[in-house]
């Protein structure tokens, strides 16, 4: 896999300046900015801050594109399209998925992510930034994408805090997350199924409305529970498992295991939370 080198504190920022004047040259530099371990996963009590290991194991995040399934990110773009969205940040956004499908809906996109290894892939601009410090002025943006990412934070409100922050008056925030009881048809073989993280799709709608809590915002949840993937070989359960923590031959082996085709049921859900005008 090609890897693209990237100086974030001089020729990626200043090229998102350039695209995005409104991504301003103060911002504080990365290294001041506490980070956990690559890898690790912090607890708090019972529940768990899921490890940011894009960087040390990139490939279990890119096995997501081994197995065929539908995809959360054309809908969100859908979503900001039609809410007239032209300035999006996109917290997370990984090697980005949605940040790809917004300019041929007239929209400029900031991708923001902690891991080089993501942005390497990452079409620009991209910066690589904490999302509990986002590197944009206030209410500045028509828009803010945070999808299945809010669970890496230890307390998911820093996240969406600045999200508000950034927002313009009536713009939109959108995030995503599964439930703890999704797929349950292979939770026997997922040792960490069922394990509650910092932001379930079970609890995201209570979270993200305690952020958007000021007169006039409004939050709405869209759930899915649907058999939404179907896992017809065993090259797609070897990527599914591989997506859910597992290493290629533990994926492998379990996937060798299963009665297939297995389709499984999906439960999860979209928060739309828009700040008030």
């Amino acid at each position: 896999m090609t890897r693209v080198s990237l100086n974030v504190s001089a020729e990626t920022f200043a090229e998102s300046r350039a695209v995005l004047p409104w991504c301003p040259a103060g911002h504080p530099a990365l290294g001041n900015i506490a980070l956990p371990k690559p890898g690790s996963g912090d607890t708090l009590g019972w529940v768990s801050v899921l490890p940011r290991d894009y960087d040390s194991d990139p490939e279990r995040f890119l096995s997501d594109e081994k197995f065929p399934h539908d995809n959360v990110h054309p809908y969100v773009a859908a979503r900001f399209a039609k809410a007239g969205a032209r300035r999006v940040l996109d917290v997370g956004g990984g090697n980005g998925n949605l940040a790809r499908l917004l300019p041929g809906l007239s929209m400029n996109c900031l991708l923001i992510d902690l891991s080089p290894a993501m942005l390497s892939l990452a079409p620009r601009p991209a910066v690589r930034a904490d999302g509990s410090r986002l590197p944009v002025t206030d209410v500045c943006v028509d828009a803010v994408a945070a999808l299945y990412t809010l669970y890496h934070y230890a307390d998911p409100r820093a996240p969406i805090r600045e999200a508000r922050r950034v927002l313009r008056p009536g713009g939109l925030f959108a995030a995503c997350s599964p439930n703890r009881d999704s797929h349950p048809e292979i939770a026997p073989v997922l040792p960490r199924w069922g394990a509650r993280s910092t932001f379930d799709g079970e609890d995201a709608g209570a979270i993200v409305a305690s952020v958007f809590s000021a007169p006039g915002d409004r939050v709405e949840v869209e759930r899915w529970d649907d058999p939404l993937v179907t896992l017809w070989a065993v090259g797609h359960a070897a990527g599914f498992l591989r997506v859910h923590g597992m290493s290629d031959a533990e994926a492998a082996a379990t996937a060798s295991t299963l009665d297939l085709p297995l389709t499984l049921t999906m439960r999860g859900c979209f928060v739309y939370a828009t700040k008030a005008p």
